[in-house]
């Protein structure tokens, strides 16, 4: 008959150990030491070489998201009719009438200095 699982597995395990004996792990400690740090600057260093894997495909869309969501902010700001008024709220704008055309008060004034002053020189 052959022989039982344990008493198979027990021979290879003493072969092995026969055959590994002149082998010798001369760095054990010091991976030990990396593995399982003890000491405050063993564990910073091991805490400071930690990797982090992170996701590419959810950090891009969540970076598109932000992208659209900002460009949109921009565009909405840039839009905006008041923008185009000045610092001056638009109910306390006037409008004028010249030459058969409406103009904002305020533009009309800059256009007519701007050309009174060209006259001048």
């Amino acid at each position: 008959m052959g022989m039982k699982p344990e008493q198979a597995q027990a021979s290879m395990r003493a072969k092995l150990e026969e055959e590994l004996k002149e082998m010798h792990f001369s760095r054990s400690t010091e991976v030990l030491n990396r593995t399982h740090p003890r000491s405050l600057p063993a564990k910073l260093r091991a805490w400071w070489n930690y990797e982090i894997e992170l996701p590419l495909i959810p950090l891009g869309a969540g970076f598109a998201v932000l992208l659209v969501i900002l460009l949109a902010t921009q565009f909405e700001e840039h839009s905006d009719p008041g923008d185009l008024a000045g610092d001056m709220p638009r109910a306390d704008r006037q409008l004028v009438e010249a030459g058969g055309n409406t103009y904002w008060k305020e533009d009309f004034e800059k256009a007519v200095r701007r050309v009174e002053g060209k006259d001048q020189s």
